[in-house]
């Protein structure tokens, strides 16, 4: 009798071995872990994204609470601003303990925490099963995944502190006043006409004279301090003291040692033709000198 020959589809093949329980690599993460890392990774985001906004705007109310008492009331704004800024430090500055810093650990450590039995290749896998991160441009070559959960985190900052910058216009230079700004690199700041407050010669306590000061209209006034105001021994505790203005409602910030591009006092945005007197004031150890013109907003 013949022999018959039967042709099988080679696709009846392939779909037989994957409902038949085909094995899968041993590395392979299963479905459930795949959920719980992504469901995981969501959950903290939202709790970091409430936490760090609400934590912002809290801080700036404050601050921005002091500045009214001086624009609106013409009182004293520093008592305010020294309890603002101790609160803002606890809250939002850089430090290990403070509130921010811990909630963003939290972040990475529990989505890290909750994606390891995934493993960093699905995690990155942009095929079916993975979770695409390889195809985020800034994060998609993380080498580990608490430094891929480190980028997401970052890339959810920028998103939430613009949020805040449109939601409390003056938060990057409220923050920067404070010496907090620089961790919020995405709140949106106005342009800025700069001036260096400098010495004759380091270590002299003469300061050279900046002159007429021309803002233009939109534009904020930025001071900063040279580290040769420097008089005597460093750590002296010196600080300059800038005013601009006259009168009750005139805005007066402080230049603390030790003086550098951390260290700025913000005036303005300037939003109308104005000719305001300012002063700057260095008091440095045993230096004491005083310059005084006219910042013109034409």
């Amino acid at each position: 009798m013949a022999t018959r020959r039967v042709v099988i589809p080679i696709g009846f093949v392939l779909a037989a071995s994957v409902f038949a329980g085909a094995p899968r690599p041993a590395d392979a993460a299963t479905s459930a872990e795949t959920r719980f890392c992504r469901k995981q990774v969501s959950a903290q985001a939202r709790v970091y994204q409430k936490k760090r906004q609400s934590l912002l705007l809290g801080c700036i109310d404050k601050l921005l609470k002091c500045e009214m008492l001086l624009e609106l009331d013409g009182d004293n704004p520093n008592g305010c601003r020294g309890t603002a800024t101790d609160s803002c430090a606890r809250r939002v500055g850089p430090a290990s303990d403070s509130i921010l810093s811990r909630a963003r650990q939290r972040f990475r450590d529990k989505a890290a925490a909750a994606c390891l039995p995934v493993g960093l290749a699905d995690l990155l896998n942009a095929g079916a099963g993975g979770l695409w991160y390889a195809n985020d441009a800034d994060c998609g070559g993380a080498p580990d995944i608490p430094t891929l959960m480190e980028c997401l985190r970052d890339e959810m900052e920028s998103q939430i502190d613009a949020l805040v910058g449109r939601t409390k216009p003056r938060a990057g230079i409220l923050l920067d006043n404070v010496g907090l700004g620089d961790e919020f690199d995405d709140l949106p700041r106005p342009p800025t006409v700069d001036v260096v407050v400098m010495a004759t010669a380091p270590g002299s306590g003469v300061l050279v004279d900046p002159g007429p000061i021309n803002v233009p209209q939109g534009s904020a006034l930025r001071f900063t301090g040279d580290a040769g105001l420097v008089c005597g021994n460093p750590g002296n505790n010196g600080r300059v003291t800038i005013t601009v203005g006259a009168g009750p409602t005139a805005q007066q910030l402080q230049l603390r040692e030790p003086y550098g591009a951390g260290e700025v006092a913000i005036f303005g945005p300037y939003t109308a033709a104005a000719s305001l007197p300012y002063e700057i004031d260095l008091k440095e150890g045993s230096c004491d000198d005083v310059v005084t013109d006219t910042v013109t907003v034409p």
